[in-house]
Order: structure tokens, then sequence, then C-alpha cells
């Protein structure tokens, strides 16, 4: 992974993050990611499938072991109700119905607009900045 410029703050972690969703799109982090940006990209892939159709959609498109990829991540980035909620559609894997259900709880857990997951992400490297190669 190329790392960040030196540029401000906002503008590294924009490119992190979106370094991130890249490799949760793909699937695939390189070897080299910093540990945070791996587990951010494993957490957008999640995210981004539920953006994209919601969590029934999210489930049925990845695989058991990638939505316990993105419980981990939730939690290492301190997001537990969201860590919670997938466990419960892990628990339930399969039931698209269920999952669709709980649509409203990932808006509760994450914001309206989705900015506890950024403030969480924003809190994590402003803690832990060599997880995310800013040190």
């Amino acid at each position: 992974m190329t790392g960040p410029s030196p540029v401000p703050e906002f503008e590294s972690l924009r490119f992190l993050w979106n370094c991130a969703a890249d490799y949760g799109a793909d699937g695939e982090v390189p070897e080299d990611a910093p540990l945070g940006v791996e587990h951010l990209s494993h957490l957008l892939r999640v995210y981004n499938s539920a953006m994209g159709g919601g969590l029934g959609f999210a489930i049925e498109v990845n695989e058991e072991f990638r939505l316990r990829r993105a419980v981990d991540a939730a939690r290492y980035l301190g997001l537990v109700g969201l860590a919670e909620l997938l466990e419960d559609l892990i628990a339930r894997y399969g039931d698209d119905a269920y999952a669709e259900s709980r649509d409203s709880d990932l808006v509760t857990i994450l914001g309206q607009r989705d900015e506890h997951l950024e403030a969480a992400f924003r809190a994590k490297a402003a803690e832990s900045p060599a997880d995310f190669g800013l040190s």
C-alpha cells in the first residue's frame, strides 16, 4: 500500500477510508496494509453491501467469514452495538427476512448519516495512528 502523502490530516484520513473501501470492494487487502486499514476494509465491505441493498443483501452477498471479520473490525473500532448486531445476524445466517428487519437498528447504531462509523474511525486513528500508517 502506498502511504498517504504529507497532507492535512483530513485528507490523509479520507485517503485511508477510500483505500479501505476499495480493498473491501475487492475482497482482498494487501499484505502490507496497516492493521487499522485492514479492519476498516473488512467492515466497509459489509457496510457498503448493506447501504446498497440492506442488511438482507449484505448477508446474502458476504460469506460468514467476511461477516466475522466485520464483527472483529467493529469491536476494534469500538462499535460494540454494531458488532453485536452482526453477531446476531451471523447466528441467523441465511435468514434474509430477519436481516432485513434489522435495517432500522443499523441506522440507530451508525446514525442517520453514518456519523458514528466515521467518528469511530477518526477516534481510532487518533488513538492508534501507527495502526493506520500515520505515525
